[in-house]
């Protein structure tokens, strides 16, 4: 067990170092290049699994399947990596042109190769007309808006498209992308049955994980809590508001996105606090009792943030989801954000990795690993750039 604890711990240590280096190949050669060298490529797949099964490994010999909670959370971790397999090997993530009043039943799918290859429908889509819907006063595009026709066998239906309105039909799901200039509309196209089922099985069973063991730990953290969960609803509803009164584009007018950033921007904060009681915990780096009760607040806060930081970033994956039909791109602020979780859930598991225990150990940990929540807030978008930039 032993040396099973040192091999894992060294996979994950190189599994946050190509995360991280995955940004930079990002930054130098563009995202379909990181893509297909890097997150798709079959080391990276494999290194995962490797990963995952001595996770697995781990948790039998440790029998955490006694504890509920704590086997669903473990349980959960594998749906969800299955999942991203199953979409890997199986989903369909696509693009389609829609002219005007000429009906189409085909997209095309840009291969790991950069080969196009054509994919068919079993329905048809057919436009009506485009609109291009500006902010008041300006002519800055808000919306792009497709009136449409589904054609399936002697039934045809009526629908619309936008960029925060999609359409599902027969597992296929159809997002309003682009338009050129000859006003024809152009359309995402997903397909990921299989990837999407397993994968939200996984995110719910993370959830209700999540708070039950905040639920059975209340004594330990019932006052920081419930105080940051408080902060949380306040955030959430001035974000929500805010965003309400803004000129959003449409994808950003959706419930999902106050609830992500107030959670995650929550747990960001506990991480913080952490931080500090470990710059405050290394003035009397000998005073063994005080180390210790620091230890206990830090470890107060632990619990709550890498929960809400877990529950944020799923949120966020599910809101991709919906409105661009991939819950997982592999964009600098996600692997940063995936990175910074892997760092903070290594001290939760102080019953095998017995130097957490440490309490000096313990603090300066907390102290360096605020640096991967400074590169994901701040680095990302000053450096990395990526759709995630605007955060």
């Amino acid at each position: 067990m032993k040396y099973i604890r040192h091999i894992t711990s060294v996979l994950i240590i190189v599994l946050i170092a190509v995360l991280a280096a995955g940004t930079i190949v990002e930054k130098l050669h563009g995202s379909d290049f990181a893509r297909i060298h890097v997150y798709s490529a079959w080391w990276f797949v494999g290194l995962w699994a490797l990963v995952a099964l001595l996770i697995v490994y781990m948790a039998m010999k440790c029998k955490m399947w006694k504890r509920l909670s704590v086997g669903a959370l473990h349980l959960s971790i594998l749906f969800i990596l299955l999942g991203a397999l199953l979409t890997m090997l199986t989903g369909q993530h696509g693009r389609m042109k829609l002219e005007p009043n000429r009906p189409n039943s085909h997209f095309f799918i840009q291969e790991k190769g950069g080969e196009i290859t054509k994919h068919a429908l079993p329905f048809s889509l057919t436009l009506d007309r485009f609109e291009i819907e500006t902010y008041p006063d300006s002519k800055k595009p808000k919306d792009y808006i497709s009136h449409l026709k589904v054609t399936d066998g002697n039934n045809i239906t009526e629908t619309v498209i936008s960029m925060n309105n999609i359409l599902k039909h027969k597992h296929y799901r159809f997002y309003q992308s682009d338009f050129d200039e000859q006003g024809n509309s152009i359309l995402d196209v997903a397909h990921d049955p299989w990837g999407i089922a397993v994968t939200y099985t996984g995110y719910a069973l993370l959830f209700i994980a999540l708070a039950a063991i905040l639920i059975e730990r209340r004594k330990t953290f019932r006052a920081v809590t419930w105080s940051w969960i408080s902060m949380l609803v306040i955030l959430a509803i001035v974000l929500h508001v805010r965003m309400l009164t803004r000129q959003l584009m449409p994808v950003l007018r959706s419930p999902f996105f106050s609830i992500h950033i107030s959670t995650i921007v929550t747990a960001y904060a506990l991480l913080i606090g952490i931080a500090v009681v470990g710059i405050i915990a290394l003035v009397k780096p000998k005073d063994q009792p005080r180390l210790e009760r620091l230890k206990s607040l830090s470890t107060a806060m632990l619990y709550p943030a890498v929960a809400l930081l877990a529950a944020g970033i799923f949120i966020g994956a599910i809101w991709a989801n919906v409105s661009w039909g991939n819950y997982w791109s592999w964009d600098p602020k996600e692997v940063w954000a995936l990175i910074t979780l892997l760092i903070y859930a290594a001290p939760l598991h102080e019953k095998l990795w017995k130097t957490f225990q440490k309490p000096l150990f313990f603090h300066i940990y907390g102290i360096l690993a605020i640096l991967s929540v400074v590169i994901t807030y701040f680095g990302v978008n000053l450096i990395l750039g990526g759709v995630h930039a605007y955060n």
